[in-house]
């Protein structure tokens, strides 16, 4: 009977044969072992970087609101001491006018922005997550594409075993 085709070629290969079906096996395996780590580290990295983004978005509110507090601070150490600051708080807030002068409605006068908006402005915005990475989680996530990227994968494991097998062992597989 005629030799299976390449068995010859294995055979006189030596390292080279192994070094070829070592780098292919390596190949078709890291393919295979990337399509699995999308379908699982993909949704927790999404989730991590909503994580972090959460963190950063409390953590901005909480320097605003504190500074916001200090600032309320000294306007309260402000008025105990300066009697300027004392009267235009009057006149912010009780409409108070000094004797002699007339105040004028402006119906159309802009209004000054809120103090927490003033702040909010001064600091670094936070970064927002990452709508591409939400995408492509939730994409893997849909239970067709789960099993199909799995099965694909679980296949080309498979294939990468079987077609990169030693030439001794392919021989034993064949006979039993």
């Amino acid at each position: 009977m005629a030799p299976a085709p390449g068995r010859e070629a294995d055979r006189s290969g030596g390292r080279l044969g192994g070094l070829g079906r070592f780098l292919g096996f390596t190949i078709v395996a890291g393919m295979a072992f990337a399509l699995l780590a999308t379908v699982v580290v993909l949704p927790a990295w999404a989730r991590l970087d909503q994580a972090r983004a959460d963190r950063d978005a409390l953590a901005f509110q909480t320097a605003a609101y504190d500074r916001l507090v200090d600032y309320r601070t000294e306007l309260i150490e402000s008025v105990k001491t300066d009697p300027l600051q004392t009267e235009r708080l009057l006149m912010e807030q009780r409409n108070y006018t000094r004797p002699g002068e007339a105040a004028y409605a402006i119906d159309d006068a802009p209004a000054d922005p809120p103090v927490l908006d003033a702040i909010k402005a001064q600091l670094p915005a936070p970064r927002p997550a990452s709508a591409t990475l939400a995408t492509l989680s939730r994409r893997v996530q849909r239970p067709a594409t789960r099993r199909g990227l799995l099965l694909l994968s679980g296949l080309l494991l498979v294939l990468a075993t079987v077609m990169f097998l030693p030439p001794g062992h392919r021989s034993a597989a064949g006979e039993e």
